[in-house]
Order: C-alpha cells, then structure tokens, then sequence
C-alpha cells in the first residue's frame, strides 16, 4: 500500500516538475522574442534617423551650390557692366584731352613743325591721362604674404567650413559656411584688416549692413551684421581704420547672437581667412 502511494506522490512531483520546466520555456522564449523586437525597432529607428540626416544634408548643400551659383552670375554681370563703364568713360577722357590740346594755330605751320607738334601733344595726352586714371582710381596691392589683422575683438562662434556642411542652430539646417562667424558684443569697433578701396556697402537679408573691402589683386574682404557704417563707397581705407560697430543679429542668427560676419574671396571665390589671418 505505501509503495502505490510512493508511485502516486513521485509521478505528481514528475508531472509538476514538467509544467515548470514548460513555463519557465516559455517565459524564456517570450522574454527573447520582447528583447530582438525592442533591438529591431531600435535599430530601424536609428537607421532612418541617420537617413534623415543624410537627406537634410543633402538639401542643404543643393541649396548653397544654387546660391553660390546665383551669387557668381550676378558679380559676373555686375563686373562687366563696371568694364563697359569703365571703357566708355577712359574714351571719353581720351576725347576730352584731345580737343584741349590741339592748336589750331599748328594747322598752318609747316611739315616739319607739324609732326613734331603732333608728337608733343601725344606724349602730352598719354600723361594727362595716366594723371586721370591714378585719380580716379587709386591702386591697392595685397598679397597672400601680408597677414590680415582680426577685424573685431570676440571669440570665434563658427569656422570657415566649404568641405562639409554645418549645422546653424537658428536655421535649424545644415550647410555650408564661406566665412567666420565671430561672436561679439553689440557695438563692438570693426576695423579694417587690411589697406582696400570700400567696393560696395549693402543691406542683406542674411547678414544685414554688409560692407565689401577691395584689396586689390582679386582679394576681397566682406563684413557682415554692422551698423553706423564709418566709410562711404569709394573711400581708400588703411588697415586698422575703424569701418563700423557690430549691430544686433538678424532674424537668421537669433540663437547664435551678435556676431561679425568676416568673408575673405580670391577671384570672386570664397577662402579660408584664417590661413592669411596674423
């Protein structure tokens, strides 16, 4: 009698044991199957992620290569709109000085008189207008050996950046930046890094109050985000002579803060102005 209860206790205890081991396989296999799930949605999640990155990237240079495309025809045109003027007023000039310098009283002297008159008042025209041309337009001439002087005191917010893309925090976009963006105060003094003849002075979307520095053998400087503009057009600036003030940012560096935008260009294209920056 007490072996059948043996035989009976030991087979409840085996059928117990078996539903254990069941149970504990599936909670195994439930758990396992939970962890690969959360791990491929992660994953998947982190792939598009980095794909949306990649697109956004993408775009953003698309759209700076448009610009800069837009931004090369227009200097392309305004260039030879500056030629023709250029050449209409050098003829005029030409015109001008040879009217005022023929004497009619030449007209009835003799051969021999004649061309040396002729010959004089040639050499007279050349210098007259050399004279004119070294008025109008005063010559400066910078070279990559000369280092240029910081234009404003500040620390620098954003590096020069034409090989890859950077991410602006106001524009919440990445793209590509042909400048230094210096991080200074309002009505910080900036001054000019080098001696240049002021090219233009014009109001951007981008960079507000933006003045162009011809330094002369294809260089040029470009300040952006000033304000009480000290020079005018045409005016013959040394270095170190005060241009404005840093103004308050515009709408596209909000969350960057006031800042001097400071382009260096090397035949219309822009350069890394650390490299020539003392």
């Amino acid at each position: 009698m007490q072996n059948k209860d043996n035989r009976r206790f030991s087979k409840k205890q085996g059928a117990i044991l078996i539903a254990s081991l069941c149970l504990v396989a599936a909670a195994g296999f439930t758990t396992l199957y939970t962890v690969q799930s959360v791990q491929k949605a992660r994953e998947e999640s982190e792939e598009q992620a980095r794909l949306n990155e990649e697109i956004k990237a993408k775009e953003a240079q698309e759209r700076q290569e448009a610009l800069d495309e837009l931004a090369k025809a227009e200097e392309e045109a305004d260039n030879a709109q500056e030629v023709n003027a250029e050449d209409a007023q050098a003829e005029l000039d030409a015109s001008a000085v040879n009217d005022m310098d023929v004497d009619p009283a030449s007209l009835l002297t003799d051969e021999e008189e004649t061309e040396e008159g002729t010959e004089a008042e040639s050499a007279g025209s050349s210098n007259v207008e050399a004279s004119v041309d070294n008025i109008a337009e005063p010559t400066v001439n910078y070279t990559e050996d000369t280092p240029l002087t910081w234009p404003a005191a500040g620390t620098l917010l954003m590096d020069y950046s034409m090989n890859s893309t950077v991410y602006f925090e106001t524009l919440d976009q990445y793209k590509y930046n042909p400048a230094l963006i210096i991080s200074s105060e309002v009505g910080t003094k900036v001054i000019a890094s080098a001696k240049g003849i002021v090219s233009s002075i014009t109001v951007e979307d981008e960079t507000g109050t933006t003045l162009t520095l011809n330094l002369g053998n294809n260089y040029e400087l470009v300040y952006g985000q000033l304000k009480e503009v000290a020079v005018q057009e045409g005016d013959v600036v040394e270095a170190g002579a005060v241009l404005g003030y840093v103004s308050e940012p515009t709408k596209y560096y909000c969350e960057e803060g006031s800042n001097l935008y400071f382009e260096m260009k090397k035949d219309g294209e822009p350069v890394d102005p650390f490299l020539y920056l003392e």
